[in-house]
């Protein structure tokens, strides 16, 4: 059996479910996930853009927490793509890449009136 090295960067819900995706999808190689994420800790917004008082999104955290859990995927915090870690990187040391970054900032809604108190 061949081995397939992916590289995915974004530990967030995107990042983690297409790693899960691969790993339970029928194929003839073995599969090997190293997720690069830029904050410390996994789960993208889930983590640190869901209100306390909103349990039942946190909740998803112990699902993504399970896919971790269950071998074939190395996890690296405090990675910078671009930085840290550039394309020709990955290329050099994976046989594929995906990108699952998400929103690096906020979009402009141009909504008149949204700077009111």
């Amino acid at each position: 059996m061949s081995k397939l090295r992916l590289a995915i960067v974004g530990a967030g819900p995107a990042g983690i479910y297409a790693a899960d995706i691969i790993l339970k999808a029928e194929r003839n190689v073995d599969v090997s996930i190293d997720l690069f994420e830029r904050l410390p800790a996994a789960y993208g917004l889930v983590r640190y853009g869901v209100a306390p008082d909103h349990p039942r999104i946190k909740g998803i955290i112990t699902a993504l927490r399970e896919v971790l859990d269950s071998g074939g995927i190395r996890l690296f915090g405090n990675v910078n793509f671009g930085t840290d870690i550039t394309l020709d990187d990955l290329k050099r040391h994976y046989n594929a890449v995906i990108f699952a970054t998400g929103a690096i900032r906020d979009a402009d809604l141009n909504i008149p009136g949204i700077d009111l108190p």
